[in-house]
């Protein structure tokens, strides 16, 4: 087993945050002390010297736009439900007209470790999130694949409980005109699986990791989870209302995820939600696509999507 400050330490990460389990783990995203902030001359351990400058998410030197703002084009999803409304990357689903489980797929690449960041807003009992990694189902020249089904948009999942992706429903109650969302075979094109940032609009599991048709939730929110055989807890970051306090219900949050090798570390609004280390080779993908899922009904809106590599 990889030594715990070995792996929990990004020091490839742009010396943007190391994890020890020699001091309390950060809930914000500063420089580690040492390493330098972006942008200065060279020194050892990161990628400049200097003091340390802690994380601004509005400086976007360096990263690359993955939306324009005012079409869809690098993107490939069901136009019935995608489109771009204020700027921003817009779906909605409603009782009378459902999506069922729908994907967005960004068609720039399949990044392997990169940093992601992105503003969204949700609404209604929207539930989803971001895939990274990931795969398209439907292609049959993809190497490692996930025994699950793939393809749904990802159940709500739970603190430490594992759940299949429910499959879409054929009629959503609550309304008196409850609509029938496309089959099966309609949304097989898009369909993803894979690495997922956990989104929903209530934030009962925004920000943990989840994996789309294989193991379901591997680190909910406020947990540190270490994959090696049996998963361990090996941390708790923050509790429940400290969670609630950072979330902006009905409004834009910022978002940042940090993938390097077998670490996935996911942010909201500056604080650090989950850790997931991932050193069970059969289901590590070291690269995939990107795409945003969706399930539920309500809206979902994203903007100001950029990438940079590591």
């Amino acid at each position: 087993m990889k030594s715990w400050t070995a792996f929990l330490t990004l020091v490839g990460a742009g010396g943007m945050l190391a994890l020890t389990l020699a001091t309390p783990l950060p809930t914000s995203m500063q420089t580690p002390a040492g390493q330098g902030a972006r942008g200065g001359t060279g020194g050892p351990g990161g990628r400049g010297g200097g003091a340390a400058a802690p994380f601004n998410f509005a400086d976007n030197q360096g990263w690359a736009p993955m939306f324009d703002g005012r079409s869809l084009n690098g993107w490939d999803g069901d136009q019935r439900f995608w489109s771009v409304k204020d700027g921003a990357i817009y779906v909605s689903a409603t009782c009378e007209k459902p999506a069922g489980s729908a994907y967005l797929v960004w068609l720039g690449g399949e990044p392997a470790d990169f940093e992601l960041k992105w503003e969204s807003k949700a609404t209604g009992s929207f539930e989803g999130g971001v895939q990274y990694r990931s795969y398209l189902t439907s292609d049959p020249t993809v190497g490692l694949t996930y025994g699950g089904r793939g393809g749904g948009g990802g159940g709500r999942g739970g603190r430490g409980t594992a759940e299949s992706p429910p499959a879409a429903p054929t009629s959503i109650p609550g309304c008196s005109n409850p609509g029938t969302p496309p089959a099966e075979a309609e949304r097989a094109r898009y369909n993803m699986a894979g690495p997922q940032f956990r989104l929903d609009a209530s934030n009962t599991s925004s920000g943990q990791y989840y994996e789309q048709g294989g193991r379901s939730v591997g680190s909910s929110q406020g947990q540190v989870v270490l994959a090696e055989g049996q998963s361990s807890i090996l941390t708790t970051l923050a509790e429940r209302n400290a969670i609630n306090s950072w979330f902006r219900k009905d409004d834009y949050n910022q978002f940042l995820l940090v993938v390097k090798g077998n670490n996935h570390l996911m942010f909201v609004n500056g604080h650090l939600l989950s850790v997931f280390v991932d050193n069970i080779s059969g289901s590590f993908r070291p690269s995939g696509k990107i795409g945003i899922a969706i399930a539920g009904t309500g809206e979902l809106f994203v903007r100001n999507m950029r990438l940079r590599g590591l």
